[in-house]
């Protein structure tokens, strides 16, 4: 090239400098060439005419169009203040009234590319997606014009049958006019003017409102792929890209960012740029600085440059006879074909389609028409649904499906999702374990959503806690802090004993109910005491020794009446004293015996004792039964009605908990006066943690602590000195906490409606809140009030030990009998044997005497 053969290095000078020095130097070529030179517009700062210059010299090398060139310049509109406002409109006049300046591309800045005021004679190449401020038939834009882009989104969205639907966009909302005139309602949504990160506050802010309106059609509407990135991040971060939200997208790359979107969101886009016209020799070039689109569209403008220079110049391939630059007119007649001079020159067609601009009036703009947009459905993969042909007699662009307007089925909702989980430590709702992720905690709402995961596509999930701290610091609650993480969009969920309220209702939402419980007294268990004897317990030791000693004087009664009955003279059956003690004994036991006495006084006191037995009998037994009916009697406090008449027990609730809200603002009797007995013993009555109201409770003699029964029982059952008693008000409904409007609710509660059918919760359920117990049964139903309840073998086992030990003693009894009688007859023997040795060695001299017996 010429500058090359000048100089000897390329870019060595700015690109402003060039053009100055390529029109106003006569530099010396080695060869004559012919040359059109473009102006770069837009505002100070943001115009980098040096990629154009790569761009085309690449297209230049590939098409070998030695003797053609295109040389860039730059004219930079500068806004610091009045003064650079005039010398930069100067400046640009000036250069715009030489018309060997042959066109100027970029944006339109109003004045400053005003047709009648600046650009004069030129060409403008807009290359901006904005309304055209100054139309004209020199304003010529290479994207799409906003009226036949808006009439083509119209045209899809009545297509698809979109009635309702949210238009975000920054500044462009022309195609709202479009959309009214299908009947369509639209809900424009201004996004923030300046997106450079999809964490951006405003952004999400925005978003947030959208989800919270539960709408589901959004129309995203921007030409610049990093807007468009970072509002699909920030909306999938809200899980808005959900199966049952449709998006339609009409950045005119929809193949670029269709990678940004997740899972199976239902997205429709626009495909103008074509992947198989797109120069290959620039596909390297800015691609980590400029979209695809923008390379494409600057490679269009540069190829529109070559292909009209070749027309003016014939052959680029052969050494013109003299240097030649091609003015302004000449380019614009041979791109009108308006005469006969460039009579084989044809329309251009580029990456991003044909470009063909009929003949328009000073009044009406140019746009450009022969061209079609692609429209692509993604639902976890690329499809072309349809296509938008722009025609030149029709005012309207013409949709063209070519598959079924109907959706598929979603099979894997949830797959690749991901969810920010927010806990309150609650047990037995949710426990840090002290372990490695994922077993870090555990707990009844850590397990429904583990099997809330296997049943959606096993997503994934993390837990984070909220910042007390900051809660405190803010004089709110933990639940007030994780309310508004739902809100803002931090979290996607929230769980623990996340009670149901009508203010919480109104700021997000809720699943179905996971468990429900009602208000309990947690309290001290009675001491456990075992009393083997309680069968003694009718009687007072004093009465049991005075009918010993009446069982004695009756026995020793008839032993010494039978000394004077003349009936047992010869009789084997004798009143002895054994005998008359145990007649008195069966008497009293009302058993039976071979014995009778005979005389008149013995049977008027066996007569008078079998009357006093008797009534000793029905005694017994009435107080037996009584006494063991009081033994089952509790009368600890089990009721608030019983706890708001008595100021002896102190009770407490939880600061800023739902119940004490309840009795706060209850103005029903007994809560109204529980409310003020607390509020005077403030001290020990308002705890701020569930900690000290166990506390409380085992180290104080009288002290009741009030909460959900949930937590009740569960401390409880981890502590056999408690015990938890439910009441009958207070009922509460716990759930997981979700963002307001949340796509994914209906999909929760329809898995949490499964796990319930098929007994997964109340699986869940019975392990953490039964299965958990440390404590016995005895120690768990001991303090229960049914007095028609069975008797315990504690309460009978003294018999039972009374019958052993006399059993036992009866046995050493008669063993000592037998040993006794067998040292007795063993003596007996012995002493016999000596008294006949005795006899025998006294009388030796004697004779055997003869026998008598004859």
């Amino acid at each position: 090239m010429m500058i090359s053969n000048c100089f000897g290095m390329k870019n060595i000078f700015t690109v402003s400098f060039l053009g100055y020095v390529l029109l106003n130097f006569d530099c010396v070529s080695a060869f004559t060439e012919t040359v059109l030179n473009a102006v770069i517009l837009g505002h100070k700062g943001h115009v980098n005419a040096s990629r154009f210059q790569q761009i085309s010299e690449a297209l230049s090398a590939s098409r070998n169009t030695s003797y053609c060139r295109v040389n860039f310049t730059t004219v930079e509109y500068d806004t610091t203040n009045g003064s650079a406002v005039y010398s930069s409109l100067k400046h640009a006049r000036a250069t715009f009234e030489d018309t060997r300046m042959t066109v100027a591309i970029g944006p339109q800045i109003d004045v400053f590319t005003s047709p009648d005021y600046v650009i004069m004679h030129q060409i403008h190449f807009v290359t901006s997606s904005g309304l055209l401020m100054d139309p004209g038939d020199r304003t010529l834009p290479i994207l799409p014009d906003p009226k036949s882009l808006s009439n083509a989104i119209a045209e899809i969205v009545g297509f698809l049958e979109w009635n309702k639907v949210a238009f975000l966009s920054q500044e462009d909302f022309s195609p709202v006019l479009a959309l009214g005139g299908k009947n369509v309602f639209v809900s424009p949504i201004r996004l923030p003017s300046h997106i450079t990160s999809s964490n951006n506050p405003q952004l999400k802010a925005t978003l947030t409102t959208l989800r919270e309106s539960q709408m589901d059609k959004f129309i995203l509407h921007s030409m610049d792929k990093n807007v468009v990135k970072h509002v699909l991040i920030a909306a999938q971060d809200l899980h808005l890209l959900h199966h049952s939200i449709r998006w339609f997208i009409t950045y005119l790359d929809f193949d670029e960012i269709a990678s940004e979107i997740v899972g199976v969101a239902k997205v429709y886009g626009l495909q103008l740029l074509e992947k198989d016209n797109f120069p290959k020799e620039i596909d390297g070039l800015f691609k980590n600085e400029l979209s695809r689109l923008e390379r494409g569209l600057m490679g269009d403008v540069i190829g529109i440059l070559h292909h009209y220079l070749r027309a003016h110049a014939q052959d680029c391939l052969d050494e013109p006879d003299e240097n030649n630059t091609m003015s302004a007119e000449q380019f614009k007649e041979a791109l009108k074909n308006e005469t006969d001079i460039y009579p084989n020159v044809d329309s251009y067609t580029g990456a991003l389609g044909n470009y063909i601009w009929p003949k328009g009036s000073k009044d009406v703009s140019n746009i450009r028409n022969e061209y079609s947009i692609y429209i692509y459905r993604y639902i976890g993969r690329m499809l072309k649904f349809g296509q938008v042909i722009f025609q030149r007699k029709s005012q309207h662009p013409r949709v063209i499906n070519y598959i079924s307007k109907e959706e598929p089925h979603v099979p894997e909702p949830f797959k690749d999702k991901y969810f920010t989980v927010i806990a309150k430590m609650d047990e037995p709702f949710v426990m840090r374990t002290g372990r490695p992720w994922p077993n870090d905690y555990e707990g009844f709402c850590v397990d429904v959503l583990r099997e809330l995961s296997r049943l959606l596509n096993n997503f994934n999930y993390s837990i984070i806690e909220p910042d007390v701290s900051r809660a405190k610091a803010n004089g709110k609650s933990v639940w007030d802090d994780i309310i508004n993480q739902l809100k803002i969009g931090n979290a996607s969920m929230a769980i623990g004993a996340f009670a149901v309220t009508a203010a919480r209702e109104a700021t997000i939402s809720f699943s179905y109910t996971i468990i429900s419980s009602s208000v309990s007294l947690l309290l001290r268990r009675p001491p456990d005491t075992v009393n083997y004897f309680q069968f003694l317990g009718p009687f007072s030791w004093r009465l049991w020794l005075l009918i010993i000693g009446f069982v004695l004087v009756v026995g020793f009664g008839l032993f010494f009446m039978a000394r004077f009955d003349s009936t047992q003279n010869g009789s084997s059956q004798r009143f002895d004293l054994k005998e008359s003690i145990w007649y008195a004994t069966t008497v009293l036991l009302q058993g039976s015996s071979e014995y009778s006495p005979q005389t008149t006084c013995m049977r008027t006191i066996v007569a008078f004792f079998w009357f006093c037995t008797l009534v000793i009998n029905a005694a017994y037994t009435a107080n037996l039964a009584a006494f063991l009916t009081l033994q089952q009697n509790d009368d600890r406090i089990k009721s608030v009605d019983h706890l708001a008449r008595q100021i002896k027990v102190k009770y407490g609730v939880l600061n800023n908990s739902d119940l004490m809200e309840f009795f706060k603002k209850s103005r029903d009797d007994p809560y109204e006066r529980m409310w003020t007995f607390m509020k005077l013993n403030e001290a020990v009555s308002i705890l701020p943690e569930r900690a000290f109201g166990v506390k409380s409770v085992l180290e104080k003699d009288n002290y009741i602590y009030l909460d959900d029964g949930v937590i009740n029982n569960y401390m409880a059952q981890s502590n056999c000195e408690l015990e938890s008693i439910e009441q009958n008000f207070g009922v509460k409904h716990f759930s997981m906490g979700l963002p307001k409007g949340a796509p994914y609710r209906g999909d929760i509660n329809r898995a949490l409606l499964k796990l319930k059918e098929d007994g997964t919760l109340d699986r869940l359920r019975n392990k953490w809140w039964s299965s958990s117990t440390n404590c016995t049964r005895d120690q768990v139903t001991k303090t229960k009030t049914n007095t028609a309840s069975e008797l315990n073998i504690s309460n009978m086992f003294g018999v039972f030990i009374v019958l052993i030990g006399f059993t036992v003693l009866a046995i050493i009894y008669e063993i000592t009998i037998f040993a006794w009688k067998l040292v007795r007859d063993s003596r007996n023997k012995k002493s016999n044997g000596v008294d006949e040795g005795l006899k025998r060695n006294s009388l030796p001299f004697l004779p055997s005497q003869p026998s008598i017996e004859h």
